[in-house]
């Protein structure tokens, strides 16, 4: 799932404490929010003065293989040229570090530092010639800080259902660009491993949360919007347009008790194609990304909780596996 409130069932119904009075009107916390609690509280975001930590660590796991002919064909038969095959395995760890401060019971702010490690392996042989003495091996090593992102949400109802909560958040481009790093001119691959994008990119939001006794629904859209940069490319200066992403996604959520609650969901995303110099590259392509996501959310203590969610890929272009441990806690 995502990694906030408005992104993901799990963070929307255990990440935040709810404040409660008692009968001498003192304010108390009371245990994170579970499926009952939005039920009968409908604010879903950190309450106002309230601020709230929450530690993640995600691992991503990707693999692809590719066949590529360097050439040209004379018939539909016959390839004058080389055929070359590649297999590439990517590891990605990502470990956050996320601070929200409620500025009203409606409207809360959101700041993640993330530090990311990454290693890929590539194998490129051209298969006509059949040795493994031919095979080029490329090991990509490297970690650092990643891409700082900034958010703000904002609950617009409260007395009706369901509840709708809109959002915008902003990411820098505080990591390691690729198109900062060297290429390896003999696997053609890079020499050290990036850790953001290299572009500022925001994104507008809107979530949508039901209750409907005992499971909650929810849906979400976005759209990443990214910024275009002048990059060099080989020594020349060209202008990079990424391709922006279009994101739906849903599911629902159920408690099993207060302190246990699981959820499922389906997300899609479509990245449109990139181009340079206002014009679509050769290899640019427009990349449908589904995923199936399984989360299981449990509360350890009035103000913490820990949720760990798994999402396995659907489509060619989605990564094969993700694992992420996120435990919110506040004060």
């Amino acid at each position: 799932m995502a990694k906030s409130l408005i992104y993901t069932l799990p963070l929307l119904v255990l990440a935040t404490p709810v404040i409660a009075e008692d009968e001498s009107g003192s304010s108390q916390p009371q245990r994170a929010q579970t499926v009952t609690d939005i039920i009968d509280r409908p604010g879903v975001l950190t309450p106002a003065g309230n601020v709230g930590f929450e530690v993640s660590l995600g691992y991503t796991q990707n693999s692809s293989n590719k066949v590529s002919v360097i050439g040209y064909t004379i018939l539909p038969t016959l390839i004058v040229g080389r055929i070359e095959v590649s297999d590439t395995d990517r590891t990605t760890l990502t470990a956050g570090f996320t601070t929200r401060y409620g500025l009203t019971n409606a409207t809360e702010l959101e700041l993640r530092v993330p530090f990311v490690y990454r290693n890929d392996q590539i194998s490129t042989r051209p298969i006509q010639d059949g040795s493994s003495g031919n095979t080029i091996n490329a090991d990509i090593d490297g970690g650092g800080l990643g891409d700082i992102e900034f958010a703000i949400r904002h609950q617009f109802n409260f007395d009706t259902t369901p509840y709708w909560i809109g959002g915008l958040r902003v990411k820098s481009d505080t990591g390691k660009s690729p198109y900062d790093i060297d290429i390896d001119p003999t696997s053609n691959s890079l020499t050290d491993a990036p850790t953001g994008s290299g572009f500022w990119s925001i994104e507008p939001n809107i979530s949508m949360v039901y209750p409907t006794d005992p499971a909650v629904l929810f849906a979400n859209l976005s759209y990443i919007y990214n910024f275009k940069d002048d990059v060099d490319l080989g020594g020349q200066s060209a202008e990079i347009d990424l391709g922006d992403t279009i994101s739906i996604g849903g599911g629902l959520g159920f408690a099993i008790n207060p302190d246990l609650s699981l959820s499922i969901g389906l997300t899609h995303r479509t990245i449109l194609e990139s181009k340079i110099n206002g014009s679509r590259g050769d290899e640019a392509k427009l990349l449908q990304l589904d995923t199936l996501n399984f989360g299981i959310n449990y509360a350890i203590s009035p103000t913490s909780s820990i949720n760990i969610n798994a999402q396995a890929g659907l489509t060619e272009d989605s990564p094969d596996f993700q694992l992420t441990v996120r435990a919110p806690f506040s004060f």
